[in-house]
C-alpha cells in the first residue's frame, strides 16, 4: 500500500492560488520626459484654473507664453523651496519659484514685454505692484475675516484637502498665518479701508485697460496675468447664495475687467 505524501495532501487542502501580477504604474509623472511642471495649489471640481490667485498668475502667464507644460496639483507648500505654491520643475530638473518661473519662461519661450516701450514697461511694474499689493490684501481680508465666506467657502476649501480632525487643525492654522502676514503689513485691519484700497486699484485698472483687448494692446504680458489671477478668483470664487460680497461687486461694477476676465478665461483654458 502506497504512503500518500503528506506535502500532496497539504498542498490540495490549501491549494496554490496564482493572481497576475500587481499592476505597477509607469514613474510619475506619465508625461514624457524634460516636460516641466508647474505644481498648484487645487482648483474646484471641473475648473482647471486654481482657487490660489497666486497660482493662477502663473497659470494665465505660462499660458500666454505659449510654454510647453503640464500642471500638477499639489496642497503642500513646503514642497517649494519658497514655501509658497506655486513651483516649476523645469526641463533640466531644476525647482523654481516666483521670479525664477518669469525669467526661465523668457528664456526658452521669448519675452512678452520686448515689444514694449520705457513707458509703458514703467506702467507694467507699477500697476502689477498695485493689483499684487491692494487686490491681493482685499482678496485675502475677505477669504479669511469676512465670517460668511470663511465659514461657507474658504474652510471647506481648505479641509477638503485633509481627513479630520487635522482638517479643521491646518485650516486654523492657515488662517493665522494669513493673519500675521496681514497684520505684518497693517497695524489695524479695517475692512472699509481694504475695500476703498482696492476700489481704487480697480478704477486705476479699468481706465489703464479701457476698450484694449489687454493692457497693452492686442498681446499679453505679466500685468495682464496679475490682474486677471485677482478678477477671476474673485469672480469665480466669491458667491454666497442671496448675499452680497462687496470686493467681487467692486469689481462687477467695471464691465471692461468683468469682459477682460472672461475673454483670458475662454481663450486660454476654456477649451
Amino acid at each position: 500500500m502506497a504512503i500518500e505524501n503528506p506535502l500532496k495532501k497539504l498542498q490540495a487542502a490549501l491549494p496554490l492560488v496564482r493572481y497576475p501580477p500587481v499592476f505597477t504604474p509607469p514613474a510619475w509623472p506619465a508625461e514624457p520626459l524634460n516636460v516641466p511642471i508647474l505644481f498648484i495649489f487645487p482648483p474646484t471640481k471641473r475648473a482647471v484654473t486654481s482657487v490660489d490667485a497666486e497660482c493662477v498668475k502663473y497659470q494665465a502667464f505660462l499660458a500666454f507664453s505659449n510654454y510647453t507644460h503640464v500642471i500638477r496639483e499639489c496642497h503642500e507648500p513646503d514642497m517649494s523651496p519658497s514655501g509658497q505654491l506655486p513651483f516649476l520643475i523645469a526641463a533640466d530638473g531644476r525647482i523654481l519659484t516666483g521670479h525664477q518661473i518669469v525669467e526661465e519662461v523668457k528664456n526658452t519661450a521669448g519675452d512678452l514685454e520686448s515689444r514694449l516701450d520705457q513707458n509703458e514697461r514703467d506702467n507694467l511694474v507699477a500697476f502689477t505692484l498695485l493689483a499684487e499689493t491692494k487686490l491681493d490684501f482685499a482678496l485675502l481680508f475677505t477669504l479669511w475675516y469676512d465670517a460668511r465666506i470663511r465659514d461657507t467657502i474658504t474652510y471647506p476649501m481648505y479641509e477638503a484637502l485633509y481627513p479630520w480632525p487635522l482638517n479643521k487643525i491646518l485650516s486654523r492654522t492657515k488662517r493665522a498665518e494669513k493673519a500675521e502676514w496681514m497684520l505684518a503689513r497693517k497695524e489695524v485691519l479695517k475692512k472699509e479701508e481694504i475695500l476703498d484700497e482696492a476700489k481704487q486699484a480697480l478704477d486705476a485698472l479699468s481706465t489703464l485697460l479701457g476698450d484694449q483687448l489687454f493692457f497693452f494692446g492686442a498681446k499679453a504680458s505679466f500685468l495682464d496675468a496679475a490682474v486677471f489671477s485677482f478678477l477671476h478668483v474673485i469672480l469665480s470664487l466669491l458667491i454666497l447664495p442671496s448675499a452680497d460680497v462687496p470686493l467681487r461687486s467692486a469689481v462687477l461694477k467695471h464691465d471692461n475687467l468683468v469682459q477682460f476676465s472672461k475673454r483670458v478665461y475662454s481663450t486660454f483654458f476654456a477649451s
